[in-house]
């Protein structure tokens, strides 16, 4: 069944925001990239928790948007697995983000915010049709949105797919004969 949830983790250096921004930052203007593209993706990815918990009054809790075309997604998937849960966070405009296991973290700190959807490999070949990828059940998608503080309509998001099992040969467990 495929699962959503919220996520709030550290920034690490390895990160692809972190990336992506260093990058940025040695770009040179481009009449072919809209300014707010550079101005975006110069500022530093991340909120620093210290703001976050002074916007909460100090509760280890905030709330992130999610996002129309994410949102759409959530809906589809929960009509295939006529999962009620995820239709009802699929009408939801923004959802809870719990902060709790940042409470030992410097408040110097930047973090992130987003969530995540796991589709099971069950139901990845309509969501896979609807992107214009081959369908695989073998394969499991995860989406992920990282909406972009202060910035709505933009967001940072990825997905990635778990490839089939490799058995003991290194060859995957579907191509094996």
């Amino acid at each position: 069944m495929a699962t959503f949830r919220t996520y709030a983790e550290a920034l690490r250096p390895d990160h692809p925001l972190v990336k992506i921004h260093e990058a940025a930052l040695t770009w040179r203007p481009s009449r072919y990239r809209p300014a707010e593209i550079d101005r975006d993706m110069r500022a530093e990815p991340g909120v620093v928790l210290a703001d976050v918990l002074q916007r909460t009054g100090g509760v280890y809790e905030t709330t992130t948007r999610l996002t129309p075309k994410f949102r759409e997604d959530l809906r589809e998937i929960a009509k295939v697995t006529s999962d009620d849960r995820l239709l009802e966070v699929a009408g939801l405009a923004e959802v809870p983000v719990s902060l709790e296991h940042l409470c030992h973290v410097d408040l110097r700190t930047r973090i992130l915010i987003g969530y995540r959807l796991d589709v099971t490999p069950a139901e990845s070949p309509r969501l896979r049709r609807r992107l214009a990828l081959p369908p695989d059940p073998a394969i499991t998608l995860h989406f992920d949105e990282v909406p972009f503080p202060d910035t709505p309509g933009r967001f940072w998001g990825a997905m990635c797919q778990d490839p089939p099992s490799l058995n003991a040969s290194g060859r995957s467990a579907t191509s094996a004969r």
